[in-house]
Protein backbone atom coordinates (compact mmCIF):
# COMPACT_ATOMS: atom_id res chain seq x y z
CA UNK A 1 0.00 0.00 0.00
CA UNK A 2 1.68 3.25 -0.59
CA UNK A 3 0.98 6.44 1.66
CA UNK A 4 1.14 9.93 -0.17
CA UNK A 5 3.71 12.71 0.85
CA UNK A 6 3.92 15.87 1.09
CA UNK A 7 5.31 17.10 -2.73
CA UNK A 8 2.18 17.55 -4.64
CA UNK A 9 2.36 20.05 -7.87
CA UNK A 10 -0.76 21.36 -9.54
CA UNK A 11 -0.67 22.31 -13.41
CA UNK A 12 -1.61 25.22 -15.08
CA UNK A 13 -3.78 23.63 -17.29
CA UNK A 14 -6.96 23.28 -14.08
CA UNK A 15 -7.39 25.55 -11.12
CA UNK A 16 -11.01 23.67 -10.51
CA UNK A 17 -11.17 22.27 -6.93
CA UNK A 18 -12.19 18.36 -7.23
CA UNK A 19 -10.62 15.18 -5.62
CA UNK A 20 -7.92 13.83 -6.59
CA UNK A 21 -7.65 10.48 -8.30
CA UNK A 22 -4.20 9.10 -8.76
CA UNK A 23 -2.96 7.07 -11.29
CA UNK A 24 -0.31 5.34 -8.75
CA UNK A 25 3.13 4.19 -11.05
CA UNK A 26 4.53 0.03 -10.39
CA UNK A 27 6.52 0.25 -7.29
CA UNK A 28 10.09 0.98 -8.47
CA UNK A 29 12.47 1.75 -5.54
CA UNK A 30 11.06 3.96 -2.48
CA UNK A 31 8.70 5.99 -4.21
CA UNK A 32 6.32 6.24 -7.12
CA UNK A 33 4.68 8.90 -9.31
CA UNK A 34 0.69 9.44 -9.08
CA UNK A 35 -0.77 11.53 -11.82
CA UNK A 36 -4.26 12.56 -11.06
CA UNK A 37 -6.47 11.30 -13.67
CA UNK A 38 -8.65 14.57 -13.87
CA UNK A 39 -6.00 17.45 -13.91
CA UNK A 40 -3.08 16.06 -14.25
CA UNK A 41 -0.86 17.28 -10.83
CA UNK A 42 1.89 14.71 -9.66
CA UNK A 43 2.57 13.38 -6.17
CA UNK A 44 5.41 11.27 -4.74
CA UNK A 45 4.02 8.20 -2.65
CA UNK A 46 6.35 6.21 -0.31
CA UNK A 47 6.10 2.33 -1.38
CA UNK A 48 6.52 0.74 2.51
CA UNK A 49 5.56 2.29 6.02
CA UNK A 50 8.42 2.96 8.67
CA UNK A 51 7.99 2.05 12.08
CA UNK A 52 7.52 5.90 12.76
CA UNK A 53 4.20 5.33 11.10
CA UNK A 54 2.37 3.21 13.29
CA UNK A 55 0.50 3.93 16.44
CA UNK A 56 0.34 2.05 19.33
CA UNK A 57 -3.48 1.89 21.09
CA UNK A 58 -1.74 2.88 24.19
CA UNK A 59 -0.53 6.32 22.02
CA UNK A 60 -4.58 6.60 20.34
CA UNK A 61 -5.59 6.34 24.25
CA UNK A 62 -3.42 9.30 25.02
CA UNK A 63 -3.80 11.13 22.02
CA UNK A 64 -8.00 11.14 22.77
CA UNK A 65 -7.67 12.01 26.06
CA UNK A 66 -5.10 15.02 25.26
Amino acid sequence: MALATSTATSPAASTEQHFHRWRIDEPNGQLSIGTCKTCGATKEFKNWLSDGDFITNEEHRIAAAA
